[in-house]
C-alpha cells in the first residue's frame, strides 16, 4: 500500500514509535502494512491513545468514526497504511 503523503506518513509513524518505545518492540520493524492489533497488539485504549497525539500533533479533529466503525461495527484491526491514507485524505479536505 502506498501513502498519499511521505510527510504524513513520517509523522505518523514517529507518533506510533514514540508511543510504543516502552514496550519491547522492533520500532524500525514497522511499515505501511503493520497491523496495530495483530502485530503491535494494541488495544482499543491504546487505540485511542494513538489517534489523539496524531489529532493533538495536526491540531485538527479527523473525524477517526469514519475509519474505526464500518457498519456500525468497530474494525477488527487497521494497519498503519489505512491509518496514513485517512489523514493524508483529511488533511486534504476529505476527498
Amino acid at each position: 500500500m502506498q501513502a498519499i503523503d511521505s510527510p504524513i506518513q513520517s509523522t505518523i509513524i514517529e507518533i506510533l514509535k514514540d508511543i510504543i518505545q516502552d514496550w519491547d518492540l522492533e520500532s524500525d520493524e514497522i511499515s505501511l502494512e503493520t497491523q496495530l492489533v495483530a502485530d503491535l497488539s494494541f488495544a482499543s485504549i491504546d487505540i485511542i491513545h494513538f489517534v489523539v497525539a496524531i489529532e493533538d500533533h495536526f491540531k485538527q479533529k479527523f473525524g477517526f468514526a469514519q475509519l474505526l466503525m464500518q457498519d456500525g461495527r468497530y474494525v477488527d484491526d487497521l494497519n498503519l497504511g489505512q491509518l496514513v491514507n485517512f489523514v493524508s485524505s483529511q488533511l486534504n479536505g476529505g476527498v
